[in-house]
Order: C-alpha cells, then sequence, then structure tokens
C-alpha cells in the first residue's frame, strides 16, 4: 500500500517535475498537506503524488526545531521559473519571510523546492536544477526514492536509491556528517490513499 497519497491527473500537462516540502514550525503534517494541496489548485499544475511524511533533524543549520519533510510529484506546463514563483508565493502565504541576514539556513513555517523539473539543468542565480544539494540530504533521498524509484537524475544518471546507498556510504566514512531520520505517517484526516 502506498504510504503517501495520490490525487488524480488531469491532460495537457507534460513536465513531471519533483518537489521537496520541509516546515520546522507549526504542525509541520498539517502544513505540508495544505500547501500541496494549494500548490494543486493552480492552473497548469497538477499534483500527482506525495511521499510519506519524514521527520529529521535539521542540516546545515542549528536549531531545536526538527523538520518534517516529504517529496511531492507534479505535471505542469509551467516554465520552471514560473514554478519557482509560485512555490515562493504558497510559501509566503504560509507565513515565510525570506531573510537576507546573511547568517544561512533559519527555521521556517514552509519551504518548498524544485528537486527536478523534468530533464532540465539550469544555473542561475534564481534557480540550479537539478537542486545542488540533494544528494547530500536524507530527508530529501529517502522521500524521493518512495515516490520515483527508477527516476533517473538527468546529469549523472543515477536514480534516488543509487545515490541514497552512496549517501549512507559516505555518513558510515565520515565523509558527511551523520544525519537524523525517521519516518512518519500522515494523520488518518490527512491521508488520501489508493489502494
Amino acid at each position: 500500500m502506498f504510504s503517501g497519497f495520490r490525487t488524480s491527473k488531469k491532460a495537457g500537462l507534460d513536465v513531471t517535475a519533483y518537489i521537496g516540502l520541509g516546515s520546522n514550525l507549526g504542525d509541520g503534517l498539517q502544513t505540508l498537506q495544505r500547501a500541496w494541496e494549494e500548490i494543486g489548485r493552480t492552473t497548469g499544475v497538477t499534483t500527482v503524488a506525495m511521499s510519506a511524511p519524514f521527520l529529521s533533524a535539521p542540516v546545515g543549520m542549528t536549531s531545536s526545531n526538527w523538520f518534517t519533510n516529504s517529496v511531492g510529484e507534479l505535471k505542469t506546463d509551467l516554465a520552471p521559473f514560473d514554478l519557482l514563483d509560485l512555490l515562493m508565493n504558497v510559501e509566503h502565504s504560509f507565513g515565510r519571510r525570506r531573510e537576507s541576514s546573511g547568517e544561512g539556513y533559519q527555521d521556517r513555517t514552509l519551504d518548498l523546492d524544485i528537486l527536478y523539473f523534468g530533464e532540465m539543468a539550469i544555473k542561475s542565480s534564481r534557480l540550479t536544477l537539478p537542486h545542488p544539494f540533494l544528494a547530500e540530504r536524507l530527508f530529501v533521498l529517502e522521500p524521493l526514492a518512495q515516490i520515483a524509484p527508477l527516476f533517473k537524475d538527468p546529469v549523472d544518471g543515477l536514480t534516488p536509491g543509487e545515490k541514497l546507498e552512496d549517501l549512507h556510504r559516505q555518513m558510515r566514512l565520515g565523509t558527511i556528517a551523520r544525519q537524523e531520520i525517521s519516518r512518519g505517517k500522515w494523520p488518518a484526516f490527512l491521508r488520501h490513499e489508493q489502494e
């Protein structure tokens, strides 16, 4: 049984994108579910699947607040920068304020990142695809491997499972710091499972 949830697909949407979702302020489970629903209400976007939630210790920042993370799959006819603008608007509607203090990562109500946009590779000041840090983040690879096990990275040709195996190896060797993560469940009132 799929432990995330699925929604119906609409015709006419041609690019598959994978989105990382995270929250470490407030009710993360509810925030991610509501944000995913809001994204799916946008013209030109259909949400297809969302992984199970994962609880993870902060990576690259100091905080006592653990994150709730998930990865979603969507279909879209939006351009990548239009999708980025949509995600930033959704973050803002959930109270996300991006501080330019230069202090690095901070606690956040909602974080939405484009991990992959079809097979596109982009490097600009606003957007880099594939996401430049996804291979170093357990909280991205675990849920990505769950919903897209056969997807191949357009740059290195590796599947999420292969990247996950390599990350575990690097953590065992100590070349990347150990990351704490545990798989959670969507509450019954949020779960929309498809048998």
